[in-house]
This record gives structure tokens, sequence and C-alpha cells, in this order.
């Protein structure tokens, strides 16, 4: 990729690791639930009065709306809000990685890779390491949601993969799919809101407004989820995934510096541990193939 190209994904990787601590400072006054809607009407609206709907049927934004707004996002609140160290979560949620790929598999038939399968094994044994911690902790109930939300987002994924698919051009503009399935995904989150948490949290950000919130909704809805995931998006069309997947690596870098900076989380000696073998297995998921192709090449 381009250096200016090369410079916004980390950009956008930095962002989202910065978002952790906007989720948990939103989080001491929003319900998961109702935080979640408000970030995903914050997003559609009014990006949606300006964007025509894709040409993706409604099936296909309603599930993609409720794997990322419900499965990802709600779940991942939850788990902050159990006590999941928000830096912490930031390094595991990216074992969607993983989960992606396995999709791709089983509803595809793509073939993993070796250093792929390498990689999860790695991370796995960084994920025992780490969980182990947390169930020690009394957080194993967050520590296992957090891994859901990973899974939600990479069926999330695999969906926006078929309709990518499925398209003509093989390409769907990212702005449209984004502000659509925001839309999509607000009507669920409002009625889990109003049966699961309590009466008037949907009003919060209104009742309860400060310039705190309002600030922290806006990173979440407009930097996170429309620059960020419509500019990833983007990238992906342009260039090979293999090119743009690495920075995703810097996110769990990000959200762990800053989560330190501005909570004073401290990860355990095991945590680190095993915070470190799961970048290690995803490095090599992810660098793996293409370090051994440049091998063999020199080789011959």
């Amino acid at each position: 990729m381009p250096l200016r190209h090369s410079l916004l994904a980390l950009a956008i990787a930095t962002i989202w690791g910065l978002t952790f601590v906007s989720i948990k400072i939103s989080l001491q006054t929003l319900p998961p639930f109702t935080l979640s809607g408000w970030r995903f009407l914050m997003a559609a609206v009014p990006l949606v009065f300006f964007v025509g709907k894709p040409q993706v049927a409604w099936r296909w934004l309603i599930m993609y709306g409720m794997f990322i707004a419900v499965g990802q996002f709600a779940v991942l609140f939850i788990a902050l809000n159990l006590g999941m160290p928000a830096g912490l979560m930031s390094l595991v949620v990216q074992m969607q990685v993983f989960f992606t790929i396995a999709l791709a598999v089983a509803f595809y038939g793509e073939k993993v890779q070796r250093p792929q399968l390498w990689g999860a094994l790695i991370a796995a044994v960084g994920l025992v390491v780490i969980g182990a911690s947390k169930v020690g902790a009394g957080l194993g109930v967050a520590f296992f949601l957090v891994l859901l939300g990973a899974f939600f987002w990479g069926a999330g994924n695999t969906v926006a993969k078929h309709v990518a698919r499925r398209s003509l051009s093989g390409k769907v503009d990212a702005m449209n799919f984004i502000a659509w399935t925001s839309v999509a995904a607000v009507p669920p989150l409002i009625v889990i809101s109003l049966v699961a948490e309590p009466a008037n949290s949907l009003l919060l950000p209104i009742t309860s407004a400060s310039g705190a919130l309002t600030f922290h909704l806006c990173v979440l809805a407009y930097a996170a989820q429309v620059f960020g995931y419509g500019l990833w998006s983007n990238l992906l069309t342009r260039y090979p995934a293999s090119a743009v997947s690495p920075f995703a690596l810097w996110v769990p870098v990000a959200g762990m510096s800053a989560t330190a900076l501005a909570f004073g989380e401290i990860l355990s000696g095991s945590q680190i541990i095993g915070a470190v073998v799961v970048m290690v297995g995803l490095a090599v998921a992810v660098f793996g193939a293409t370090l051994m192709q440049r091998l063999t090449r020199q080789r011959s």
C-alpha cells in the first residue's frame, strides 16, 4: 500500500484502541444495550439521509446489524460492566481473526494455511493463560463474553463477505452499508434495553447529558464506526486483506496503552505473558504465510 494508506490504516487502528477508554467512561452513565443503541443511532443519523440504501436484501442488513451491534458490542459492553479490564479486552477480542477464518472454512470451503493454524494454536495457549487468571479473579463469565463478542465480530465479517460476493461488482459501498446496517441494528437494541434495563435508560443520554458523555458517544459513533469501519472497508476493497489486516494488531497495543494511562490498569505477570503469547500467535497467523513465501523465493 502507498504510505498515505498505510498511515490511514494505522490511524484507524489507533482510534479503535482509544475507543476502549470511551466505552468504559460511557458505561459509567449508560447501561450496555442503551450505549450500543445510541452508538448505532448516531452512526445512522444523519448519514442515512445522504446515502442510498445499498443493493442488499434487508435480511443481510439485519443479520449484520444483529451480529455486530447486539452480538459484538453489547456483549463486550456487558463484559466491561462485569469488570473485564478494557485494555485486556482490546487484545482478547482480536481472536475475531481466527473466528473469521474458521467461518470462512465452514461456509466457503476456504483452505486454512499452515501459519494460520499454528498462529491459532499459539494464541489459544495465551488465552488459556489469560482465562485462568480471569477465572481466578472471579471474571470467568466476563472473559467468556469477550470471546463470544469476538465470535460475533467474525460472524459479522462473514456476512459482509457474503454480501460482497453476491454483489455484481464484488464490492458494496462501505458508507451505505454502515449507515443502513446501523439503522437495522437500532430497533432490536431498543427492545432489549426496554425489557432488560432500568426504565428510562434510553433517555439517559438526554436527561443526564454532559459534555464528556456527548464527546465519548461521538467518538464511538463517528470516529470508530463511520470513519473507522467505513475507511477500513474501503481499504479492504482496494488492497488484499493480507496487506490491510496486519494493522489490526496495533489495536490492542493502543488499547492497553490508553487504558493504562487513563485508568491505571496494571496487568499481572501471567496476564502479560498470556498477552505476549496471543500477540505472537496473531502475528504468526497474519504474517507467517508472507514470510514463508519470501523465504521460499530466496532459497530458489
